[in-house]
């Protein structure tokens, strides 16, 4: 499992790509996870296999697209199953969770997660109290 504390949360969206970042830092992190969903594509980007949600991590072999297959969202945590062939191709054994550490952040992670797994069609779980 790749795991590790989030200290940095940042959200951009423009009109092209939502972009959700996670960091143990804000200056050269060791740990990351960055999740990017396109919102149109070329016959390049389809030909490719690149039409699908981008996910990178820290360490990792390299990044890849497609792949995950369930998001969860806990009250402190994110954790991400992603297939056999994504965990091969980033290089990890198992899932990944991501330990919120500062929780202000959560609204706007779980609206940019929803939009993001909702137009890539994987299933989203927002835990909720």
């Amino acid at each position: 499992m790749y795991t590790f504390n989030a200290n940095v949360v940042s959200i951009e969206d423009d009109s092209h790509c939502l972009v959700v970042g996670l960091a143990d830092g804000a200056d050269d992190p060791s740990h990351y996870l960055i999740l990017q969903s396109s919102r149109d594509f070329d016959e390049q980007d389809i030909r490719l296999g690149m039409d699908r949600l981008h996910l990178e991590i820290g360490g990792a072999l390299q990044p890849c697209y497609g792949g995950l297959e369930s998001v969860v969202l806990r009250e402190v945590s994110l954790e991400l199953l992603i297939s056999g062939e994504a965990r091969k191709k980033l290089g990890i054994g198992g899932a990944i969770e991501v330990v919120l550490t500062d929780v202000s952040c959560r609204a706007r992670l779980d609206v940019a997660l929803a939009q993001m797994c909702a137009a890539n069609g994987v299933p989203f779980v927002a835990e909720r109290k």
